[in-house]
């Protein structure tokens, strides 16, 4: 499984990260992974508060390296480096070439986000491959239940086939998913009860995919804000991940500078990665 090939892991002080990097580890196709833990020291103003933020730093490597005694198969490497966090994390990611990058969240959104030097937010626009965060508070459990928002984009749909490799790789797991309408109701259809996979036919693939490759799933269609009806979806049904697709539509030499939806607080992925009750991935078209 392509996600699990080359994991790189940006670490503060929290546990979460390194709890999810636990749970991904425990997967069958994650065996022989390339896997890199990040710390990044901030510059400080003086040489002797540096001094001592780099013992902290390698403290916290260190402590994270004793987490994971894993055999020879893997390649598991920690990283020191000094500078701002959000350009770092997206330096290493590029040069690793990496197929994910975890981290934590503070959950600011949009122009917060942006106005208080979100590393997140950063990273986010700036990462080519998928992204799973985990905002302050939000805690990693088991692939139990997958949630994945549906559309036809081509993005969604790479999402849908990542949210299907990871339910096939915990048994008994199904997949949530989630289609939502953002047109009012037409009279005729009000109090009727709609069925999913009649009504779309974005549902009716997606299903008939999960179906093949031997996935649980329950399919959920509802009309109203699509940020808002995932991240309540996703948190009635106990989700313990949400996968949502994002498609960059922005030209290359455009995406070191903040992205105007986001700012404007108009992006599905800007509100569910600040409002979901579970740990998020955000799957990026394949460039």
């Amino acid at each position: 499984m392509t996600l699990l090939n080359n994991i790189l892991v940006a670490i503060e002080e929290g546990p979460a990260p390194l709890q999810m990097l636990k749970i991904l580890l425990e997967m069958p196709a994650s065996r022989g992974s390339r896997i890199t833990v990040l710390h990044v020291n901030r510059v400080l103003p003086s040489a002797e508060k540096q001094l001592a933020g780099l013992a902290r730093s390698r403290e916290i490597l260190a402590k994270a390296a004793a987490q994971f005694p894993l055999g020879p198969e893997y390649e598991f490497n920690t990283s020191l480096r000094t500078g701002d966090p959000k350009d770092v994390v997206c330096d290493v990611a590029d040069e690793l070439k990496a197929s994910l990058v975890i981290m934590g969240s503070r959950g600011l959104n949009n122009l917060v986000a942006i106005l208080k030097n979100s590393v997140s937010q950063y990273v986010f626009q700036r990462a080519v491959c998928p992204m799973l965060l985990l905002r302050d508070g939000v805690y990693a459990n088991r692939f139990n239940r997958i949630a994945v928002a549906l559309s036809d984009t081509m993005a969604a749909k790479f999402a849908l086939k990542t949210a299907t490799d990871l339910a096939r790789q915990v048994p008994g797991s199904e997949l949530l998913l989630l289609r939502i309408r953002t047109r009012p109701l037409e009279p005729y259809e009000v109090g009727r009860v709609v069925d999913p996979e009649n009504e779309s036919l974005v549902i009716a693939t997606a299903a008939e995919f999960v179906r093949s490759q031997g996935v649980a799933y329950r399919s959920f269609y509802t009309v109203g804000g699509p940020g808002a009806e995932v991240c309540r979806i996703a948190e009635e049904q106990r989700a313990d991940l949400l996968i949502l697709g994002c498609e960059d539509r922005r030209p290359t030499i455009a995406r070191n500078l903040p992205d105007l939806d986001r700012l404007l607080g108009n992006s599905v992925s800007d509100y569910v990665r600040t409002h979901a009750h579970c740990p998020v991935l955000l799957q990026k078209t394949p460039t």
